[in-house]
């Protein structure tokens, strides 16, 4: 049986892949606080279809500590001098200090560019990326979404912006005729439910228990980076709110490109989950103004399942019901998520501006 943070988590990575215009209204807010849900729920998405998908630093040569303690003051000359360093796993003062280093480079402002492709039993099923602003607490997330062609749709693209302005919430959406433009959420209650990931929390990836080794050498942009790869499984814990982080989740592979400064430029890895899913679908409707939401079972031996499910979504006025045309198969899903993230405008100060023409929203939070 699921817990409700697991049955959320489930929630939220559905709303993740559906992106779309929210339109404001009297629900604004409440459509955006659930942070990835840019868009509403399809009818009959199933509970737990594949889940959504989603950061980097500079200028590398060999420093000390990185290749485990082989740190000479030019390249190897030879290969397998070359192959000693690179074999070597990193102390863990060097880590820790990797850590340290980019946590400084970017402790008062920064951007970090999050991109993701997700695929579920080797079908691709949406990409994306998010491009990250801060400064202080000041934040701007311009959210871009893609989802294949697929059960009658055509691929599409969809965009929307969060920001937070001296801690005044603004959103860039659609509006019900259909036209993008600035929104400000005036109900002070709605805006601690708006959260823009925070891409520095990335960092808590590197752990001297990931065993880090030193994998080769990069020029990007004409700064040196040293590529450090995990040969042990990382925790995913602290970044539930990645594409692809559920309950259940792993980090199947993860590589860190470093500067001499000891300070991440770029990361990149990859997230996997298998599932095994029992026949319980999600419809939703509007009635009144209200979102319900409805699971739907092939047969009465899902029903106690389900009703479990909607008691722990009682503010969503969640209920069941059978219908017999739904598939009764148990469905297995690997799904796989691989993200990349670059690092960028370390030391230089970030402008964050309220957004021109904001129509003012009061919403519910």
């Amino acid at each position: 049986m699921l817990t409700e943070d697991q049955l959320a988590d489930q929630l939220r990575d559905q709303l993740r892949r559906e992106l779309a215009a929210v339109e404001p209204g009297p629900d604004l807010l409440a459509g955006l606080s659930r942070r990835r849900a840019r868009r509403t729920l399809a009818t009959r998405v199933s509970l737990v279809a594949a889940p959504a998908a989603a950061a980097a630093v500079a200028a590398a040569l060999i420093v000390p500590g990185i290749g485990g303690g082989v740190a000479p003051a030019t390249k190897p000359s030879s290969p397998s001098a070359s192959a000693t360093a690179r074999s070597a796993v990193l102390t863990a003062a060097t880590v820790k200090q990797v850590a340290s280093q980019s946590r400084r480079a970017m402790a008062r402002s920064g951007k970090a560019t999050i991109s993701y492709r997700m695929s579920d039993n080797g079908k691709i099923t949406g990409s994306g990326s998010d491009r990250i602003t801060f400064a202080g607490h000041n934040w701007n997330d311009v959210i871009t979404q893609n989802f294949p062609a697929g059960n009658g749709a055509r691929a599409s693209t969809q965009t929307a912006i969060n920001r937070i302005v001296n801690g005044q919430l603004y959103l860039h959406i659609a509006g019900p005729d259909n036209r993008v433009r600035w929104y400000h959420a005036t109900n002070p209650a709605g805006q601690p439910s708006i959260r823009i990931p925070d891409p520095r929390t990335l960092l808590s990836l590197l752990s001297p228990s990931a065993k880090f080794q030193v994998t080769g050498h990069r020029d990007t942009d004409g700064t040196r980076l040293t590529g450090l790869r995990a040969t042990a499984i990382p925790r995913l814990r602290p970044l539930s709110w990645l594409p692809g982080a559920e309950p259940g989740a792993q980090v199947t592979s993860l590589t860190v490109w470093v500067d001499a400064h000891h300070v991440v430029h770029q990361m990149s890895l990859q997230i996997t989950h298998n599932k095994t899913t029992d026949p319980i679908y999600l419809e939703k409707s509007v009635k009144n103004g209200k979102e319900r939401l409805t699971f739907v079972v092939p047969s009465r031996a899902y029903l106690k399942e389900a009703r479990a499910y909607a008691r722990k979504l009682r503010r969503y006025h969640a209920d069941v019901r059978v219908d017999p045309s739904t598939s009764p198969t148990v469905r297995h899903d690997h799904l796989v998520t691989d993200v990349s993230v670059t690092f960028g405008g370390f030391g230089r100060t970030q402008v964050i501006p309220v957004p021109p023409n904001a129509v003012p929203q009061f919403s519910r939070g």
